[in-house]
Protein backbone atom coordinates (compact mmCIF):
# COMPACT_ATOMS: atom_id res chain seq x y z
CA UNK A 1 0.00 0.00 0.00
CA UNK A 2 1.26 3.49 -0.87
CA UNK A 3 0.68 6.60 1.19
CA UNK A 4 0.92 10.16 -0.05
CA UNK A 5 1.55 13.27 2.02
CA UNK A 6 -1.32 15.73 2.37
CA UNK A 7 -1.02 19.46 1.70
CA UNK A 8 1.49 21.43 3.77
CA UNK A 9 0.76 21.96 7.42
CA UNK A 10 0.29 25.34 9.03
CA UNK A 11 3.06 27.23 10.73
CA UNK A 12 4.17 26.15 14.19
CA UNK A 13 3.55 28.29 17.27
CA UNK A 14 5.98 30.76 18.83
CA UNK A 15 5.85 29.33 22.33
CA UNK A 16 9.64 29.18 22.51
CA UNK A 17 9.92 32.94 21.81
CA UNK A 18 7.30 33.82 24.42
CA UNK A 19 8.99 31.54 26.95
CA UNK A 20 12.32 33.26 26.39
CA UNK A 21 10.80 36.69 26.96
CA UNK A 22 9.03 35.50 30.10
CA UNK A 23 12.29 34.06 31.38
CA UNK A 24 14.08 37.35 30.75
CA UNK A 25 11.36 39.32 32.50
CA UNK A 26 11.35 37.01 35.52
CA UNK A 27 15.11 37.17 36.04
CA UNK A 28 15.19 40.93 35.52
CA UNK A 29 12.55 41.53 38.21
CA UNK A 30 14.39 39.22 40.57
CA UNK A 31 17.60 41.19 40.13
CA UNK A 32 15.86 44.52 40.71
CA UNK A 33 14.67 43.30 44.09
CA UNK A 34 18.27 42.70 45.17
CA UNK A 35 20.57 45.15 46.87
CA UNK A 36 21.05 48.60 45.32
CA UNK A 37 24.81 48.30 45.36
CA UNK A 38 24.52 45.92 42.40
CA UNK A 39 22.72 48.55 40.32
CA UNK A 40 25.51 48.99 37.69
CA UNK A 41 25.69 45.25 37.11
CA UNK A 42 21.90 45.06 36.92
CA UNK A 43 21.83 47.81 34.32
CA UNK A 44 24.30 45.95 32.11
CA UNK A 45 22.43 42.65 32.46
CA UNK A 46 19.07 44.23 31.64
CA UNK A 47 20.53 45.91 28.56
CA UNK A 48 21.99 42.60 27.32
CA UNK A 49 18.73 40.75 27.92
CA UNK A 50 16.63 43.34 26.10
CA UNK A 51 19.00 43.48 23.16
CA UNK A 52 19.17 39.69 22.97
CA UNK A 53 15.38 39.42 23.10
CA UNK A 54 15.14 41.93 20.26
CA UNK A 55 17.58 40.01 18.08
CA UNK A 56 15.88 36.71 18.88
CA UNK A 57 12.38 37.96 18.10
CA UNK A 58 13.33 39.87 14.96
CA UNK A 59 15.02 36.83 13.51
CA UNK A 60 12.62 34.10 14.56
CA UNK A 61 9.15 35.66 14.68
CA UNK A 62 9.02 35.85 10.89
CA UNK A 63 10.29 32.30 10.61
CA UNK A 64 7.71 30.66 12.89
CA UNK A 65 10.17 27.96 13.89
CA UNK A 66 9.21 25.03 16.06
CA UNK A 67 11.19 23.69 19.06
CA UNK A 68 12.29 20.78 16.86
CA UNK A 69 14.02 23.17 14.47
CA UNK A 70 15.88 24.75 17.36
CA UNK A 71 17.09 21.32 18.35
CA UNK A 72 18.42 20.68 14.87
CA UNK A 73 20.31 23.97 14.89
CA UNK A 74 22.25 22.78 17.92
CA UNK A 75 23.78 19.77 16.19
CA UNK A 76 27.56 19.62 16.18
CA UNK A 77 28.93 19.57 12.63
CA UNK A 78 25.70 17.96 11.41
CA UNK A 79 26.78 14.55 12.65
CA UNK A 80 24.46 11.93 14.08
CA UNK A 81 25.80 9.53 16.64
CA UNK A 82 25.01 5.94 15.71
CA UNK A 83 24.26 3.86 18.78
CA UNK A 84 24.83 0.12 18.29
CA UNK A 85 22.55 -0.72 21.19
CA UNK A 86 20.10 -2.81 19.20
CA UNK A 87 16.39 -2.34 18.85
CA UNK A 88 14.78 0.88 17.75
CA UNK A 89 14.70 2.24 14.25
CA UNK A 90 17.47 2.12 11.67
CA UNK A 91 17.41 4.33 8.57
CA UNK A 92 19.49 3.27 5.57
CA UNK A 93 19.80 5.77 2.72
CA UNK A 94 20.86 4.96 -0.83
CA UNK A 95 20.95 7.35 -3.77
CA UNK A 96 22.58 10.38 -5.28
CA UNK A 97 21.13 13.24 -3.28
CA UNK A 98 18.63 15.87 -4.32
CA UNK A 99 17.58 19.47 -3.81
CA UNK A 100 17.66 19.02 -0.02
CA UNK A 101 21.06 17.29 0.18
CA UNK A 102 23.88 19.83 0.63
CA UNK A 103 27.35 19.35 -0.84
CA UNK A 104 30.71 19.85 0.88
CA UNK A 105 31.01 23.26 -0.79
CA UNK A 106 27.83 24.32 1.01
CA UNK A 107 29.40 23.50 4.34
CA UNK A 108 32.54 25.48 3.58
CA UNK A 109 30.63 28.74 3.08
CA UNK A 110 28.49 28.40 6.20
CA UNK A 111 25.46 26.83 4.54
CA UNK A 112 23.34 23.80 5.47
CA UNK A 113 25.35 20.80 6.60
CA UNK A 114 22.53 18.31 7.11
CA UNK A 115 20.27 16.60 4.58
CA UNK A 116 16.55 16.02 4.92
CA UNK A 117 17.18 12.33 5.66
CA UNK A 118 19.23 13.35 8.72
CA UNK A 119 16.33 15.56 9.82
CA UNK A 120 14.09 12.54 9.29
CA UNK A 121 16.31 10.45 11.58
CA UNK A 122 16.22 13.09 14.30
CA UNK A 123 12.46 13.54 14.11
CA UNK A 124 11.87 9.79 14.28
CA UNK A 125 14.49 9.33 17.06
CA UNK A 126 16.24 6.64 15.05
CA UNK A 127 18.95 4.61 16.77
CA UNK A 128 21.10 4.10 13.67
CA UNK A 129 21.56 6.23 10.57
CA UNK A 130 23.50 4.71 7.66
CA UNK A 131 23.84 7.10 4.70
CA UNK A 132 25.43 5.56 1.62
CA UNK A 133 24.77 8.66 -0.48
CA UNK A 134 28.23 10.00 -1.39
CA UNK A 135 29.15 13.50 -0.22
CA UNK A 136 29.80 15.56 -3.35
CA UNK A 137 32.44 18.27 -3.44
CA UNK A 138 30.20 20.66 -5.38
CA UNK A 139 26.67 20.68 -6.75
CA UNK A 140 26.61 17.19 -8.22
CA UNK A 141 25.72 13.67 -7.15
CA UNK A 142 25.52 9.96 -7.89
CA UNK A 143 23.18 8.22 -10.32
CA UNK A 144 21.48 4.82 -10.38
CA UNK A 145 23.99 3.00 -12.61
CA UNK A 146 27.33 4.26 -13.89
CA UNK A 147 27.74 1.30 -16.24
CA UNK A 148 24.33 1.80 -17.88
CA UNK A 149 24.99 5.50 -18.37
CA UNK A 150 28.44 4.75 -19.79
CA UNK A 151 26.82 2.36 -22.26
CA UNK A 152 24.38 5.12 -23.22
CA UNK A 153 27.29 7.49 -23.85
CA UNK A 154 28.77 4.96 -26.27
CA UNK A 155 25.49 5.09 -28.19
CA UNK A 156 26.14 8.79 -28.85
CA UNK A 157 29.23 8.06 -30.96
CA UNK A 158 29.04 9.26 -34.59
CA UNK A 159 28.96 5.65 -35.82
CA UNK A 160 25.55 4.99 -34.21
CA UNK A 161 23.33 6.67 -36.78
CA UNK A 162 20.19 4.85 -35.60
CA UNK A 163 20.33 6.64 -32.25
CA UNK A 164 21.60 10.09 -33.26
CA UNK A 165 19.38 10.75 -36.30
CA UNK A 166 22.26 12.48 -37.99
CA UNK A 167 22.87 14.98 -35.14
CA UNK A 168 26.22 15.61 -33.49
CA UNK A 169 26.36 14.45 -29.84
CA UNK A 170 30.14 14.18 -29.54
CA UNK A 171 30.14 16.95 -26.90
CA UNK A 172 28.13 14.93 -24.36
CA UNK A 173 30.82 12.62 -23.01
CA UNK A 174 33.14 15.52 -22.23
CA UNK A 175 30.56 17.76 -20.54
CA UNK A 176 28.42 15.06 -18.92
CA UNK A 177 30.85 12.26 -18.04
CA UNK A 178 30.11 9.31 -15.79
CA UNK A 179 29.97 10.66 -12.20
CA UNK A 180 33.03 9.84 -10.06
CA UNK A 181 30.87 8.49 -7.22
CA UNK A 182 29.61 4.99 -6.35
CA UNK A 183 26.25 4.56 -8.03
CA UNK A 184 23.14 3.42 -6.22
CA UNK A 185 23.53 -0.20 -7.28
CA UNK A 186 27.10 -0.22 -5.95
CA UNK A 187 25.94 1.37 -2.70
CA UNK A 188 23.46 -1.44 -2.14
CA UNK A 189 26.07 -4.09 -2.91
CA UNK A 190 28.53 -2.46 -0.48
CA UNK A 191 25.87 -2.41 2.22
CA UNK A 192 24.96 -6.07 1.79
CA UNK A 193 28.65 -7.02 1.87
CA UNK A 194 29.10 -5.36 5.27
CA UNK A 195 29.12 -7.46 8.46
CA UNK A 196 25.91 -7.49 10.50
CA UNK A 197 25.72 -5.35 13.64
CA UNK A 198 26.19 -6.97 17.02
CA UNK A 199 22.70 -5.85 18.01
CA UNK A 200 20.25 -5.69 15.09
CA UNK A 201 17.57 -2.99 14.97
CA UNK A 202 13.93 -3.73 15.53
CA UNK A 203 12.84 -2.01 12.31
CA UNK A 204 14.53 -0.54 9.25
CA UNK A 205 13.37 2.20 6.94
CA UNK A 206 14.94 1.88 3.50
CA UNK A 207 15.28 5.19 1.62
CA UNK A 208 15.95 5.10 -2.13
CA UNK A 209 16.55 8.71 -3.16
CA UNK A 210 17.40 8.91 -6.85
CA UNK A 211 16.46 10.65 -10.07
CA UNK A 212 17.56 14.23 -9.43
CA UNK A 213 21.09 13.98 -10.82
CA UNK A 214 20.13 11.20 -13.23
CA UNK A 215 17.88 13.62 -15.10
CA UNK A 216 20.66 16.23 -15.12
CA UNK A 217 22.77 13.82 -17.22
CA UNK A 218 19.95 12.21 -19.20
CA UNK A 219 18.53 15.53 -20.40
CA UNK A 220 21.52 15.88 -22.76
CA UNK A 221 20.90 12.51 -24.43
CA UNK A 222 18.47 11.87 -27.27
CA UNK A 223 15.08 11.61 -25.61
CA UNK A 224 14.35 8.11 -26.91
CA UNK A 225 17.65 6.80 -25.59
CA UNK A 226 17.18 8.53 -22.20
CA UNK A 227 13.64 7.15 -21.88
CA UNK A 228 14.82 3.61 -22.52
CA UNK A 229 17.67 4.04 -20.02
CA UNK A 230 15.23 5.10 -17.28
CA UNK A 231 13.17 1.97 -17.81
CA UNK A 232 16.23 -0.30 -17.83
CA UNK A 233 17.86 1.09 -14.70
CA UNK A 234 14.52 1.03 -12.83
CA UNK A 235 14.34 -2.70 -13.49
CA UNK A 236 17.88 -3.08 -12.11
CA UNK A 237 16.94 -1.01 -9.07
CA UNK A 238 13.93 -3.12 -8.11
CA UNK A 239 15.94 -6.25 -8.71
CA UNK A 240 18.39 -5.03 -6.04
CA UNK A 241 15.50 -4.04 -3.78
CA UNK A 242 14.17 -7.58 -3.92
CA UNK A 243 17.61 -8.84 -2.91
CA UNK A 244 17.48 -6.58 0.15
CA UNK A 245 14.02 -7.93 0.94
CA UNK A 246 15.29 -11.51 0.84
CA UNK A 247 18.38 -10.67 2.91
CA UNK A 248 16.16 -9.00 5.52
CA UNK A 249 14.80 -12.46 6.42
CA UNK A 250 18.26 -13.82 7.30
CA UNK A 251 19.43 -13.20 10.86
CA UNK A 252 23.08 -13.36 9.78
CA UNK A 253 22.68 -10.52 7.27
CA UNK A 254 23.20 -6.81 7.87
CA UNK A 255 19.74 -6.25 6.36
CA UNK A 256 18.07 -8.25 9.16
CA UNK A 257 15.78 -6.50 11.67
CA UNK A 258 14.68 -8.32 14.82
CA UNK A 259 11.09 -7.16 14.72
CA UNK A 260 9.82 -9.65 17.32
CA UNK A 261 12.57 -9.00 19.89
CA UNK A 262 10.46 -6.83 22.21
CA UNK A 263 7.12 -8.43 21.43
CA UNK A 264 5.27 -10.55 23.98
CA UNK A 265 4.63 -13.51 21.73
CA UNK A 266 2.74 -15.35 24.46
CA UNK A 267 0.03 -12.69 24.23
CA UNK A 268 -0.27 -12.91 20.47
CA UNK A 269 -2.95 -15.13 18.98
CA UNK A 270 -1.06 -17.61 16.83
CA UNK A 271 -3.72 -19.98 15.64
CA UNK A 272 -3.88 -21.01 12.00
CA UNK A 273 -6.51 -18.35 11.42
CA UNK A 274 -4.54 -15.67 13.30
CA UNK A 275 -0.75 -15.98 12.86
CA UNK A 276 1.95 -13.62 14.08
CA UNK A 277 1.72 -10.05 12.78
CA UNK A 278 3.94 -9.54 9.76
CA UNK A 279 7.05 -7.43 10.16
CA UNK A 280 7.04 -4.33 7.95
CA UNK A 281 9.55 -3.95 5.14
CA UNK A 282 9.17 -0.22 4.58
CA UNK A 283 10.65 1.47 1.54
CA UNK A 284 10.56 5.25 1.11
CA UNK A 285 11.04 6.48 -2.46
CA UNK A 286 10.66 10.26 -2.82
CA UNK A 287 9.49 11.66 -6.12
CA UNK A 288 12.39 13.51 -7.75
CA UNK A 289 12.31 17.29 -7.97
CA UNK A 290 12.42 18.57 -11.56
CA UNK A 291 16.01 19.80 -11.78
CA UNK A 292 15.08 22.14 -14.64
CA UNK A 293 13.21 24.26 -12.06
CA UNK A 294 16.40 25.04 -10.16
CA UNK A 295 18.38 28.25 -10.79
CA UNK A 296 21.49 26.18 -11.49
CA UNK A 297 19.99 24.37 -14.47
CA UNK A 298 20.29 27.51 -16.58
CA UNK A 299 23.43 29.00 -15.07
CA UNK A 300 25.60 25.87 -14.69
CA UNK A 301 24.58 23.89 -17.75
CA UNK A 302 26.87 23.63 -20.73
CA UNK A 303 25.68 25.55 -23.80
CA UNK A 304 25.54 22.86 -26.52
CA UNK A 305 26.35 23.56 -30.17
CA UNK A 306 23.59 24.29 -32.65
CA UNK A 307 21.01 22.85 -33.28
CA UNK A 308 20.96 21.71 -29.64
CA UNK A 309 20.04 24.21 -26.94
CA UNK A 310 19.49 24.59 -23.21
CA UNK A 311 15.79 25.11 -23.92
CA UNK A 312 15.61 21.71 -25.59
CA UNK A 313 17.34 20.12 -22.61
CA UNK A 314 14.98 21.89 -20.21
CA UNK A 315 12.02 20.34 -22.00
CA UNK A 316 13.80 16.98 -21.91
CA UNK A 317 14.37 17.29 -18.15
CA UNK A 318 10.70 18.05 -17.46
CA UNK A 319 9.58 15.13 -19.62
CA UNK A 320 12.13 12.69 -18.16
CA UNK A 321 11.26 13.65 -14.56
CA UNK A 322 7.60 12.88 -15.25
CA UNK A 323 8.52 9.64 -17.04
CA UNK A 324 10.84 8.66 -14.20
CA UNK A 325 8.08 9.07 -11.65
CA UNK A 326 5.59 7.13 -13.77
CA UNK A 327 7.95 4.19 -14.30
CA UNK A 328 8.90 4.02 -10.61
CA UNK A 329 5.29 4.24 -9.45
CA UNK A 330 4.26 1.47 -11.85
CA UNK A 331 7.12 -0.71 -10.61
CA UNK A 332 6.22 0.02 -6.99
CA UNK A 333 2.62 -1.07 -7.60
CA UNK A 334 3.85 -4.35 -9.02
CA UNK A 335 6.49 -4.83 -6.32
CA UNK A 336 4.08 -4.51 -3.37
CA UNK A 337 1.82 -7.11 -5.00
CA UNK A 338 4.53 -9.74 -5.42
CA UNK A 339 3.09 -12.90 -3.80
CA UNK A 340 4.77 -14.17 -0.68
CA UNK A 341 6.99 -17.20 -0.87
CA UNK A 342 4.96 -20.33 -0.29
CA UNK A 343 5.99 -21.94 2.97
CA UNK A 344 6.68 -25.58 2.35
CA UNK A 345 5.31 -28.29 4.57
CA UNK A 346 7.90 -28.87 7.28
CA UNK A 347 7.02 -32.54 7.74
CA UNK A 348 10.08 -34.75 7.37
CA UNK A 349 8.53 -36.79 4.57
CA UNK A 350 7.99 -33.64 2.52
CA UNK A 351 11.43 -32.13 3.21
CA UNK A 352 13.17 -35.41 2.48
CA UNK A 353 12.05 -35.11 -1.14
CA UNK A 354 14.18 -31.98 -1.61
CA UNK A 355 17.72 -32.86 -2.64
CA UNK A 356 19.27 -29.39 -3.09
CA UNK A 357 20.71 -28.17 0.24
CA UNK A 358 20.22 -24.44 -0.41
CA UNK A 359 16.64 -25.03 -1.53
CA UNK A 360 16.02 -27.15 1.53
CA UNK A 361 17.19 -24.39 3.87
CA UNK A 362 15.08 -21.79 2.08
CA UNK A 363 11.98 -23.95 2.41
CA UNK A 364 12.28 -24.42 6.15
CA UNK A 365 10.12 -22.02 8.11
CA UNK A 366 11.90 -19.46 10.26
CA UNK A 367 10.74 -19.72 13.85
CA UNK A 368 10.75 -17.43 16.86
CA UNK A 369 10.17 -19.17 20.21
CA UNK A 370 8.72 -22.10 18.30
CA UNK A 371 6.30 -19.92 16.31
CA UNK A 372 6.46 -19.69 12.51
CA UNK A 373 7.59 -16.25 11.34
CA UNK A 374 5.65 -14.99 8.32
CA UNK A 375 7.30 -13.17 5.43
CA UNK A 376 7.72 -9.44 5.87
CA UNK A 377 5.00 -7.16 4.55
CA UNK A 378 6.13 -5.04 1.60
CA UNK A 379 5.22 -1.41 2.24
CA UNK A 380 6.03 1.40 -0.21
CA UNK A 381 5.83 5.03 0.85
CA UNK A 382 6.23 7.93 -1.56
CA UNK A 383 6.65 11.62 -0.88
CA UNK A 384 6.55 14.49 -3.37
CA UNK A 385 9.45 16.77 -2.43
CA UNK A 386 8.59 19.15 -5.24
CA UNK A 387 5.15 19.83 -3.74
CA UNK A 388 6.45 22.00 -0.90
CA UNK A 389 9.14 23.78 -2.94
CA UNK A 390 6.83 24.57 -5.85
CA UNK A 391 4.13 25.81 -3.49
CA UNK A 392 6.56 28.28 -1.90
CA UNK A 393 7.68 29.48 -5.33
CA UNK A 394 4.12 29.88 -6.63
CA UNK A 395 3.05 31.61 -3.41
CA UNK A 396 5.72 34.25 -3.83
CA UNK A 397 5.02 34.79 -7.54
CA UNK A 398 1.28 35.18 -6.96
CA UNK A 399 1.85 37.61 -4.13
CA UNK A 400 4.14 39.74 -6.28
CA UNK A 401 1.46 39.81 -8.98
CA UNK A 402 -1.28 40.59 -6.45
CA UNK A 403 -3.17 37.39 -7.26
CA UNK A 404 -4.76 34.66 -5.13
CA UNK A 405 -5.67 31.20 -6.43
CA UNK A 406 -8.60 29.03 -5.35
CA UNK A 407 -6.43 27.34 -2.69
CA UNK A 408 -5.53 30.65 -1.07
CA UNK A 409 -1.99 30.79 -2.46
CA UNK A 410 -0.80 34.37 -2.74
CA UNK A 411 -2.80 35.59 0.25
CA UNK A 412 -0.07 35.33 2.91
CA UNK A 413 2.26 38.21 3.74
CA UNK A 414 5.39 36.14 3.07
CA UNK A 415 6.09 32.87 1.34
CA UNK A 416 7.47 30.91 4.30
CA UNK A 417 9.57 33.98 5.14
CA UNK A 418 11.34 34.04 1.74
CA UNK A 419 11.48 37.30 -0.17
CA UNK A 420 13.59 35.67 -2.91
CA UNK A 421 12.53 32.30 -4.33
CA UNK A 422 14.62 32.15 -7.49
CA UNK A 423 18.06 33.71 -7.06
CA UNK A 424 20.34 31.53 -4.89
CA UNK A 425 22.18 33.05 -1.96
CA UNK A 426 25.50 31.46 -2.93
CA UNK A 427 26.91 31.72 -6.44
CA UNK A 428 30.17 30.32 -7.87
CA UNK A 429 32.70 32.82 -9.12
CA UNK A 430 36.31 32.72 -10.20
CA UNK A 431 38.58 33.30 -13.19
CA UNK A 432 37.87 29.87 -14.70
CA UNK A 433 34.10 29.87 -14.21
CA UNK A 434 32.00 30.91 -17.20
CA UNK A 435 28.50 31.94 -16.13
CA UNK A 436 27.29 31.89 -19.73
CA UNK A 437 27.78 28.20 -20.43
CA UNK A 438 28.41 26.74 -16.99
CA UNK A 439 31.89 25.46 -17.75
CA UNK A 440 34.19 25.25 -14.77
CA UNK A 441 37.38 23.73 -13.46
CA UNK A 442 36.43 22.16 -10.14
CA UNK A 443 39.48 23.03 -8.10
CA UNK A 444 39.66 25.04 -4.92
CA UNK A 445 41.95 27.60 -6.58
CA UNK A 446 39.67 28.21 -9.57
CA UNK A 447 36.26 28.56 -7.89
CA UNK A 448 35.21 30.84 -5.09
CA UNK A 449 31.75 31.57 -3.75
CA UNK A 450 29.92 34.83 -3.22
CA UNK A 451 27.40 34.85 -0.37
CA UNK A 452 24.37 37.14 -0.17
CA UNK A 453 23.75 39.56 2.70
CA UNK A 454 20.41 38.03 3.81
CA UNK A 455 20.65 34.20 3.54
CA UNK A 456 17.41 33.57 5.47
CA UNK A 457 15.39 35.39 2.82
CA UNK A 458 16.48 33.06 -0.01
CA UNK A 459 14.69 29.80 -0.75
CA UNK A 460 17.71 28.46 -2.66
CA UNK A 461 21.08 28.37 -0.94
CA UNK A 462 23.00 27.27 -4.05
CA UNK A 463 21.82 26.86 -7.60
CA UNK A 464 20.76 23.27 -6.87
CA UNK A 465 20.02 23.07 -3.12
CA UNK A 466 17.55 24.86 -0.86
CA UNK A 467 18.09 26.68 2.42
CA UNK A 468 18.44 25.23 5.90
CA UNK A 469 14.85 25.96 6.85
CA UNK A 470 13.49 24.33 3.68
CA UNK A 471 15.59 21.22 4.31
CA UNK A 472 14.22 20.97 7.81
CA UNK A 473 10.65 21.45 6.58
CA UNK A 474 11.01 18.63 4.06
CA UNK A 475 12.53 16.24 6.60
CA UNK A 476 9.90 17.14 9.18
CA UNK A 477 7.01 16.54 6.76
CA UNK A 478 8.40 13.17 5.71
CA UNK A 479 8.76 12.23 9.40
CA UNK A 480 5.11 13.05 10.04
CA UNK A 481 4.14 10.93 7.04
CA UNK A 482 6.15 7.97 8.36
CA UNK A 483 4.65 8.38 11.83
CA UNK A 484 1.11 8.26 10.48
CA UNK A 485 1.97 5.22 8.41
CA UNK A 486 3.58 3.40 11.37
CA UNK A 487 0.69 4.31 13.66
CA UNK A 488 -1.70 2.37 11.48
CA UNK A 489 0.52 -0.70 11.74
CA UNK A 490 0.85 -0.23 15.51
CA UNK A 491 -2.92 -0.24 15.94
CA UNK A 492 -3.18 -3.60 14.24
CA UNK A 493 -0.34 -5.03 16.31
CA UNK A 494 -1.96 -3.76 19.50
CA UNK A 495 -5.16 -5.58 18.59
CA UNK A 496 -3.25 -8.79 17.94
CA UNK A 497 -1.49 -8.51 21.32
CA UNK A 498 -4.64 -8.14 23.40
CA UNK A 499 -4.60 -10.47 26.36
CA UNK A 500 -6.83 -13.50 26.12
CA UNK A 501 -8.86 -12.28 29.10
CA UNK A 502 -9.97 -9.25 27.09
CA UNK A 503 -11.28 -11.39 24.25
CA UNK A 504 -14.93 -12.42 24.21
CA UNK A 505 -15.47 -16.08 25.04
CA UNK A 506 -18.03 -18.56 23.93
CA UNK A 507 -20.41 -20.66 26.09
CA UNK A 508 -17.70 -23.25 26.67
CA UNK A 509 -15.20 -20.61 27.93
CA UNK A 510 -12.91 -20.72 24.89
CA UNK A 511 -11.90 -17.56 23.09
CA UNK A 512 -13.93 -16.77 20.01
CA UNK A 513 -12.08 -16.34 16.72
CA UNK A 514 -12.03 -12.89 15.18
CA UNK A 515 -14.07 -14.00 12.20
CA UNK A 516 -16.82 -15.09 14.63
CA UNK A 517 -16.69 -11.78 16.48
CA UNK A 518 -17.20 -9.91 13.23
CA UNK A 519 -20.39 -11.75 12.38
Amino acid sequence: MKYMLEKPYGADSLVEVIALRAFAAFNTSKLLRSSSRHLPQITVIVTILLFGAYLWSSHLVGRSLSPEYEKVLNWKDGEIENKDTGGGLRIVVFGGGDIATPSRASWQVGGPNTSWTEILCRQLSCNTYLPFTPLADNDEGAIVSNSLFEAALLRTSPTDNSTLSGLDYSWISENYPVPPYPDLLRQIDDFLASPPPQHPPRETLWVLNMGFWDVWHLAALPRKLATHLIETQTEHLFSRLEVIYEEAHKNDSIAFSDYYADMDLSAVHTTAEDPLPRAPFRVLIPKPFDISLTPGFESARFAPPHPHSKTEQMRNAAFLTHHWDKVVQDMLSKWVRIPDLEEANTEEDELSKIKDADLLLSKKSVKENGLAIPCAQREAITYDISGYIQEVMVERQLRQAGLVDHNGLGSTMTAEGYSEVWEPCVKPTGPNYDNNNGTRNDTESSISWSVCDAPDEHLFWTGFTVSRQAIFEIGDRVAKLIKRHAQQDAEWIERSQQSLSSVRKGPDGTALRFDILDE
